[in-house]
Formats: structure tokens, sequence, C-alpha cells
């Protein structure tokens, strides 16, 4: 069949498409930072922003660098999930627009008003 096995490339550097493009596939790059900053820098340096994963024993830390990105979704140990409770959007172009929760019902649906005047 066709279909690409779960693979997590190390070593790899921000030049390479992986880091830098949106891939919808079970693959993974994985490149060294020396802190903080310079991670949220490389995560910012995309012309996308459908998710991003943090993970970290510190959820303070984690929520800092979190709310320091421009994406429409982020996980914190995990990246494996939605819920319908939560709108699922991008940034940029990642797309317009919310899926999921009411926010996402919102888009399919037309509002329409009458006003009454009484005789």
């Amino acid at each position: 069949g066709y279909f690409f096995e779960p693979t997590v490339l190390t070593d790899v550097s921000h030049d390479m498409s992986l880091m830098i493009d949106e891939t919808f596939g079970p693959l993974i790059g994985i490149q060294k930072v020396s802190n903080d900053d310079e991670a949220i820098g490389w995560m910012q340096d995309t012309e996308y922003g459908l998710t991003a994963a943090v993970f970290s024993d510190d959820g303070k830390r984690a929520e800092e660098i979190l709310e320091k990105l421009d994406v429409g979704t982020g996980y914190w140990n995990c990246s494996d999930r939605v819920s319908p409770n939560l709108p699922w959007s991008g940034r940029r172009k990642s797309g317009l627009g919310a899926t999921l929760s009411y926010q996402g019902i919102r888009a399919f649906v037309q509002p329409k008003a009458y006003h009454l005047r009484e005789w």
C-alpha cells in the first residue's frame, strides 16, 4: 500500500522543508536549540501556524512558550488529539476560520434577522 511509516528525524536543520513546511503525516524532525528563545524563534520562522507542541514538566514554562507562538492549536505534553469542545484553527497560511466547537459550527450558519413594525 501507499503509506509512510512513522519516522523521527534527528539532527535536522531549519533549512530543511520538514522544519518550515506543513507536513501531514507521521513524520517529525528534532532540532537542537540552546534555549527557549531560540526554539520560539525557529518555531515562528514559517509561513504556517496550525499547531505547536511543547513538552515540559514545568507547566508555567510550557504556557509561556505556547503564548508566544502564533498557532491555532497549542499542545502541552501531547500532539495526538483534538477536542470537539475546542476550536481547531490555523494561523497565517494554515487556513482561515475554525472547525469543531461552537465557533466551527458558526462557520456553517448564516444568521437572518427580522424587524417588525407593529401597525
